[in-house]
């Protein structure tokens, strides 16, 4: 079978392929090591290292002490910040990495010398899909994708697998119709790495939300090499990029007088990249002769950074049924269907999730009272940090993050320790 996208899901699908002795020829129009063209949040969770260990991947091949990351800071511009541990998940593991995306897709790519069956081509761009009548049967492309007719190859295949992104050419290509979208609120998001930037304090790495609560939030995450991604994260409904992306980027970061300082010695040292009005949803995943995966059957807003964990997993369940097909035991169809299913199943809920926090979080504009009463008990509570943090990891289901039994505690319990403090400072000022 042909991959088409050898970053995440379309390489850790052919390891798995690979690993059962499965043909594949993987091709990516990159070259490795490079940055994907689409930004996506450069982190990884203990759910997406599990899936790792799965493959035979050692942690010490991605994971750097620089970019580990035990807690998580959210700032409320001008009004408070809380600090958030990285509670320990069920396999051990208490922290996030920042990953590199240059190293850690080149080393994906590399992992797939392992298998003999596979064969890998980069700098190889596809063009079009090969069909017999209704029947995809391979792949048209090149050098490049204005290659002449000289250059372009005609590869054939059992099989088309399109895991080359949310703008994906293959799902173009097929015709793969969109079968949910959620695009009522959107978010425009801007990525670039940064040297220089002054530590959050002197604790250890932390990723840090810094959020005004008025439609844009700037998010920081520890990178290899001492780096710092920092990614600016609006509501499209405000955003006026005009073409000029990297204008638009610097000019949101100025703008938050309680940033300037951390970027006084600073100096950016990769290009802006970034999403306009990015969509949230799902395509048709599978046809005759052809498959989808990661970003290009389920794609959604980078705020959780739960794309590389989702395009891990979805290539383990897509692996899965072609394995079935391959060895007889049901048709591609019936396969398909079942990958088709069980993929909603899985990621879903995290779907619900990530666009319902895109509302609440990007689009409405809560009182300051608010803020400084219920949004900041709930965000300072233990229990409520701990089952946040566990629902971006997948160990709690996402209506966990916001059931009424887990707000309602976190909120009375931040409203008799209002009420304490009040009570002592009364009692305090008597005193004297």
């Amino acid at each position: 079978m042909i991959i088409v996208g050898g970053r995440p899901a379309g390489a850790t699908l052919a390891a798995r392929l690979g690993e059962w002795g499965h043909r594949v020829l993987i091709v990516d129009r990159a070259t490795f090591p490079s940055l994907p063209q689409v930004p996506s949040s450069p982190v990884l969770y203990p759910s997406g290292m599990q899936l790792l260990d799965a493959l035979g991947i050692p942690e010490a091949d991605y994971g750097v002490p620089e970019a580990q990351m035990r807690r998580l800071i959210i700032e409320f511009s001008g009004e408070f910040s809380v600090e958030m541990p990285v509670p320990r998940m069920r396999d051990g593991r208490a922290y996030v990495y920042g990953l590199d995306r240059n190293v850690f897709d080149a080393r994906l790519w590399r992992e797939l010398e392992r298998y003999p069956s596979v064969e890998r081509r980069e700098g190889f761009a596809v063009t079009d899909v090969l069909r017999e009548g209704e029947r995809v049967v391979g792949v048209e492309g090149g050098p490049h994708p204005r290659a002449g007719a000289a250059e372009r190859e005609r590869l054939s295949a059992r099989w088309v697998v399109g895991a080359d992104g949310r703008f994906s050419l293959i799902a173009r290509k097929v015709g793969a119709e969109v079968t949910e979208a959620r695009d009522q609120h959107t978010s425009t998001a801007y990525f670039a790495d940064w040297e220089g930037i002054e530590p959050i304090d002197e604790g250890p790495p932390a990723g840090l939300v810094h959020t005004t609560a008025r439609g844009l939030d700037v998010v920081f995450f520890a990178m290899p090499g001492g780096r710092v991604s920092i990614n600016t994260h609006a509501r499209s409904d405000r955003v006026d990029v005009r073409g000029d992306a990297e204008r638009h980027y610097h000019e949101t970061l100025r703008s938050l007088a309680p940033l300037r300082q951390r970027f006084a010695r600073a100096e950016r040292v990769t290009p802006v990249i970034g999403v306009k009005r990015i969509g949230n949803g799902y395509r048709r995943a599978s046809g005759p002769g052809w498959a989808l995966c990661g970003d290009a059957v389920h794609y959604k807003d980078p705020v959780d950074g739960q794309g590389i964990y989702d395009a891990f997993l979805g290539a383990e369940l897509l692996a899965a049924a072609i394995d079935v097909a391959l060895i007889g035991d049901a048709t591609w169809e019936g396969a398909m269907a079942s990958y088709a299913r069980r993929l909603h199943e899985a990621t879903h809920p995290m779907f619900v999730a990530t666009t319902g926090r895109l509302a609440r979080e990007l689009y409405q504009e809560p009182p300051l009272a608010v803020i400084r009463t219920i949004i900041r008990w709930t965000l300072s509570d233990p229990d409520y940090q701990d089952t946040f943090l566990r629902v971006l990891s997948r160990e709690l289901p996402p209506p966990a993050m916001t059931s009424k039994r887990v707000m309602a505690r976190a909120v009375a319990r931040g409203l008799r320790g209002e009420l304490r403090r009040r009570l002592e400072r009364a009692l305090g000022r008597r005193d004297r």
